[in-house]
């Protein structure tokens, strides 16, 4: 309920004197409070505006109570008034050109605006009261502004409204606010910085909602340079926003009350990590629980495969990526415990992430490493291992002409693929992919699908020979010609130079789109027999008649034949164990380069032209790189123009 103070005036011949609440000084008050025809509130004059700045022009008059005080120059040019002392549904802020203001319009102050040549706008949500500018309320002249502002006698006792930052709306803008179980996010700071004026923004955690909060501190107030206490409490402050973030403004240091014991964690529950993903709703979550985690980083900074604000942690349940707000200072094998009250998890391209801030941190300690869990290539491509440190045997790399550094595949069948993605600052990113297969040691992640973060070179354990091809197939089929023309005009002609007839049924030919990896739905069973010399053809059943009258085979959509410059083909034939491994290759199944392939230094080679083997060539090759050369002496392809169907069967 509003106390409200009324002094009665006494007019001296040489002398006069008023009593105002909270300050050292006199504010005289002259002749009895004056009566308003057209009186409105703050909330009637609010509606007026519709999005655009309004002059008045007419006697309104509208009134509040002065909660800002410019003593201690946090508050500049301006006042800022409430409807009401206490509950309030509005605030304005005045803009004058002087300062100094609080002698004149002390704390409680009730104050009446007349606005008949003033204009009210809006600065992004904050409500204004002044003269109009071209594009903004400029403030009230210097010998103006009294004619606009009168005082009343009433001094009200200010109630400030207990608040919560959850439950901050911008009904709460300039207006008095309070707001309990508030301490500074780092300690020993000064309420500015004291050798700038730049405006500074401190940083308070509230210990029930986990919520934080701005306060702003101009780089000319007195008090920039006082120490804040390091202690919890409650703050009082007229609140704004800036862009999407409330602000706290306070008048003086008295509005700070911080008196208890610092600290959020003294009652945290322990958490398992399994729990703690379980919490994300599939937005973006907070986690409102007072609780903790304990775990150890798995990741390693020091090679360089990950950035100094990301890391993988685990405990005993699962794994989990954090993302930083700034670099940390942590190794792999530290166990640290995490406050992860108010903390918020989100997805970052299908990776699941906590988000925080170093002095989330509790504790660090050396820790114990997880050993990594035993799983095959099938399990890891479920997505049930994410953020956990894994162990897979018989895995390879698909490619093993190319540099750790991008993406590369890895597989356990020369079918299956599992990606990693190596960064062009990580230490080993210049090295070449082992030419073998073996184990693995990696932390699974997610990059809108299963993939494999390697953290260093060792982790990779390579003995056993490679088993998807080599880079050369001596004595065995191979492609003498691929053909991407016009509309549907597409085929590949494959060769047998053996020396014998060939049993197609061992043989397969695999379709790949835009650098997804080998597709079922494009591969393709080969049946029959193929005598040494000759050549078969196979091509879209919508080819022109220049090319389905001489193909063996034509299909209609979807196969391998389908292509377009960006989709790899391969020959495929079946080993003694029944497993089909690629022999010769056009293209990269695992990488899209976008329109199409470059060949013997034609760029976009495998878009729109006729691609022939040369005659010299006399077997398949597993290197697309080394079988597509850079010019026309090392490549083993002679480009064509589009459309040029003259070669087709014959060799």
């Amino acid at each position: 309920m509003k106390k409200i103070l009324t002094q009665t005036i006494l007019l001296f011949s040489s002398i006069f004197f008023s009593c105002e609440q909270n300050e050292d000084f006199s504010t005289p008050i002259t002749g009895v409070d004056k009566e308003y025809s057209n009186l409105k509130s703050l909330n009637e004059i609010s509606k007026l505006f519709k999005g655009v700045a309004i002059k008045f022009d007419n006697d309104i008059t509208t009134y509040g109570y002065v909660i800002s005080n410019d003593r201690e120059g946090n508050f500049f040019k301006k006042i800022i008034i409430q409807d009401e002392p206490e509950n309030p549904t509005i605030g304005v802020e005045i803009r004058i050109d002087d300062t100094n203001l609080n002698t004149k319009y002390n704390l409680g102050r009730k104050v009446y605006i007349k606005l008949n040549g003033l204009t009210l706008g809006k600065h992004l949500t904050t409500f204004q009261i002044g003269i109009k500018g071209r594009n903004s309320i400029n403030r009230i002249g210097l010998h103006e502004y009294s004619n606009f502002i009168d005082r009343s006698s009433e001094i009200a006792e200010l109630t400030p409204t207990i608040v919560t930052i959850d439950n901050l709306t911008d009904n709460h803008i300039n207006t008095l606010i309070k707001i309990n179980k508030l301490q500074p996010e780092i300690k020993d700071q000064t309420y500015g910085n004291p050798t700038s004026t730049d405006t500074e923004n401190r940083y308070f955690n509230n210990c029930e909602t986990f919520e934080t909060i701005i306060m702003k501190t101009s780089g000319f107030a007195n008090f920039k340079t006082v120490s804040i206490p390091n202690k919890n409490g409650s703050i009082t402050a007229v609140l704004n926003k800036l862009e999407n973030d409330y602000t706290l403004s306070i008048r003086d240091t008295k509005d700070v009350h911080l008196t208890e014991e610092y600290g959020c964690n003294s009652t945290l529950i322990k958490k398992n990590l399994i729990d703690i993903r379980s919490l994300f709703t599939g937005n973006e979550t907070r986690i409102s629980e007072n609780s903790k985690i304990k775990v150890v980083i798995t990741s390693d900074f020091i090679h360089k495969n990950i950035t100094n604000k990301k890391a993988f942690a685990q405990d005993l349940t699962a794994g989990i990526a954090l993302n930083f707000n700034t670099t940390y200072d942590l190794n792999l094998g530290d166990e640290i415990e995490i406050a992860v009250g108010g903390l918020k998890l989100n997805k970052h391209e299908g990776l699941l992430q906590l988000n925080l801030k170093s002095s989330n941190i509790i504790s660090i300690k050396k820790g114990v490493i997880p050993t990594p869990e035993k799983i095959t290539i099938e399990q890891a491509l479920t997505g049930n291992y994410e953020s956990k440190l894994v162990e897979i045997h018989k895995i390879q790399f698909k490619n093993i002409t190319k540099t750790y550094v991008g993406l590369n595949t890895l597989t356990s069948n020369c079918i299956n693929s599992l990606p990693s993605y190596v960064n062009t600052e990580a230490t080993f990113a210049t090295n070449y992919v082992s030419t073998k297969k073996g184990k693995i040691i990696g932390i699974m992640s997610n990059f809108n699908g299963p993939r494999i973060h390697l953290r260093k070179v060792t982790d990779i354990n390579f003995t056993e020979n490679y088993d998807c091809g080599t880079s050369s197939t001596d004595n065995d089929l191979f492609f003498s010609e691929y053909v991407e023309g016009s509309s549907n005009n597409k085929y590949i002609e494959i060769y047998n130079g053996t020396g014998n007839t060939i049993n197609l049924s061992n043989y397969q030919i695999w379709g790949s789109s835009n650098g997804g990896g080998w597709k079922t739905a494009r591969q393709l069973q080969l049946s029959g027999n193929l005598m040494t010399g000759k050549v078969y053809v196979i091509s879209t059943n919508k080819s022109t008649s220049e090319i389905t009258d001489n193909s063996d085979l034509s299909l209609p959509y979807e196969s391998p034949v389908h292509h377009n410059g960006n989709d790899a083909i391969a020959l495929a034939k079946r080993n003694d164990k029944g497993i089909f491994k690629i022999i010769d290759l056009i293209g990269d199944p695992d990488n899209n380069p976008g329109i199409a392939w470059s060949v013997a230094g034609v760029t976009k080679g495998t878009k729109d032209h006729t691609l022939i083997r040369k005659t010299t060539i006399t077997k398949g090759n597993t290197n697309w790189d080394s079988s597509a050369g850079t010019n026309t002496l090392n490549s083993e392809w002679e480009v064509k123009d589009k459309d040029d169907f003259t070669s087709i069967g014959k060799r």
